[in-house]
Formats: C-alpha cells, sequence, structure tokens
C-alpha cells in the first residue's frame, strides 16, 4: 500500500505544479484584460469615470458645471457628482456597446448605444421610448 501512497503523492505534486504554472502565466492576461473603455471621458464640462462596477463597467460622473447639477437636483434630486450616468454597459461587436443611460435632470433612464468611434472619441446615444433619441461625442480626458 506505501508504494501507492507514493505514487499518488508524486501525482498530486506534479498536478499543484502544473495549476500553480498555469495560474502564475494567466494572472497577467487576467490583469491586463482591460476594456477600451475604461478612463476618463469628457463632454463639455461633465466628465466621467468608466470602471468595472460589479461585473460590468459603470460610469460615474465625476465632475459637472453648477448649471447641470442644478438641473439634476431639480429634476431628480439627484446629487450629481458620484452618480452612475451609464450602467450595465454590455460589448455587442467590436467597438459596439449597449448601456442604460441615467438622465438626472428628467429622472429617467433610457436605454443606450455606445460605439467607440477612435481610441480617443465615443458616439454616445440614448432614446426614451424607443422613439425620442439624442446623440453626444465624448473625448477622452486619461486612461
Amino acid at each position: 500500500m506505501l508504494p501507492q501512497m507514493v505514487v499518488i503523492g508524486r501525482l498530486m505534486k506534479h498536478f499543484v505544479i502544473a495549476f500553480a504554472s498555469l495560474a502564475v502565466l494567466a494572472a497577467p492576461a487576467l490583469a491586463s484584460a482591460k476594456s477600451p473603455l475604461e478612463g476618463r471621458w469628457k463632454k463639455g464640462k461633465l466628465e466621467i469615470q468608466i470602471a468595472p462596477c460589479g461585473r460590468e463597467l459603470c460610469g460615474t460622473i465625476l465632475r459637472a458645471s453648477p448649471k447641470q447639477k442644478a438641473k439634476a437636483e431639480r429634476g431628480s434630486g439627484t446629487d450629481l457628482i458620484g452618480a452612475r450616468l451609464i450602467k450595465d454597459i454590455d460589448r455587442t461587436g467590436p467597438n459596439t456597446y449597449r448601456a442604460s443611460v441615467f438622465l438626472p435632470d428628467r429622472n429617467m433612464h433610457a436605454r443606450g448605444s455606445i460605439k467607440q468611434v477612435s481610441a480617443n472619441t465615443l458616439s454616445v446615444k440614448g432614446c426614451v421610448l424607443g422613439v425620442v433619441c439624442k446623440s453626444t461625442t465624448w473625448q477622452r480626458v486619461s486612461r
């Protein structure tokens, strides 16, 4: 029975070494699997940070003009700084995404689409009731 235990012990040792090696090799790939949308984006005086929020990406407001803050406060009672403007970002194809967009001045959520036109430009479109749509262009501030 002892020789069998030695063989099983050696197999387990090889398995653990192989598994550890795979984990070490995969770690840099997982760490660098960053979405091209991640980073800071700006439209006028409104600035957002697109980053992971759980398993998906979302866009959180970092800066806004006093006028934008006041409109949001009147429309939805939302403190604009720190609010999630874009959430549930899902990739739908090369450089295209679907998301939920919050309109704080109207206290509404719209279904939207994001197209990464270039490394530093996003085209964001939101539609309410599938009829009333608005498109905006965002410029990258930093990665």
